[in-house]
């Protein structure tokens, strides 16, 4: 899951719940719900209660993909030209863009959700230039003051994709799971009719 704080201002907490390479479509939660002086605790709630399968959680903390982290070098390269990135912020967006390229070998397995053109702007509107060799996307401060908004359904999407198990590339952890999964006797079933210790379907 990726997810784009609200700071408590107009701004929407954005939840991008992420299954391998298909996005389902973003989770939006308005900042009137939140309250200011509870911010932190109202956020994890909504965090908590959307999370399944004890999902991975990567959390944009504005101002560039977690203050802490901003402006470290990323340490990873582009696999398209081999450069590397100014920081996290940079990374985490062009390897999303290295993943939705249709040119790549095979085409581009990701999924987006439909009916959503705000993610395809957001997914769309920064740009980039090569600086010494390394790769630098654009501010999110400036491409908020070109667009005259935030972009926080892309910046919940790039974070759900940036961090997580693929099965392109994590495929020997999903089937040591499964093969876990199957010693202990617990393949996968479909459970219908009342559950009988729950009472719910």
């Amino acid at each position: 899951m990726g997810v784009d704080m609200s700071g408590g201002g107009k701004d929407p907490m954005i939840i991008m719940p992420r299954y391998d390479s298909w996005f389902a479509m973003p989770i939006e939660i308005e900042a009137s719900r939140f309250d200011t002086t509870k911010l932190s605790q109202q956020a994890a709630g909504f965090i908590v209660g959307e999370r399944r399968d004890k999902a991975l959680v990567t959390i944009d903390l504005g101002g560039g993909y977690g203050a802490g982290t901003y402006e470290q070098s990323a340490g990873e390269r582009s696999k398209v030209s081999g450069l590397p990135f100014r920081n996290v912020r940079s990374a985490a967006i062009w390897l999303l863009r290295e993943a939705l390229d249709p040119s790549q070998p095979g085409g581009s397995d990701i999924a987006l959700p439909r009916d959503c053109p705000e993610l395809v702007a957001d997914l769309t509107a920064p740009t980039y230039k090569i600086v010494n060799n390394t790769i630098v996307i654009e501010s999110k401060e400036d491409v908020v003051a070109r667009l005259g908004r935030s972009t926080d359904r892309g910046d919940a999407a790039i974070m759900a994709w940036y961090r997580g198990r693929r099965d392109a590339t994590h495929a020997l952890d999903f089937i040591d799971a499964k093969q876990r999964h199957a010693k202990r006797g617990q393949t996968p079933r479909v459970i219908t009719g009342r559950q009988p210790h729950t009472g719910r379907r």
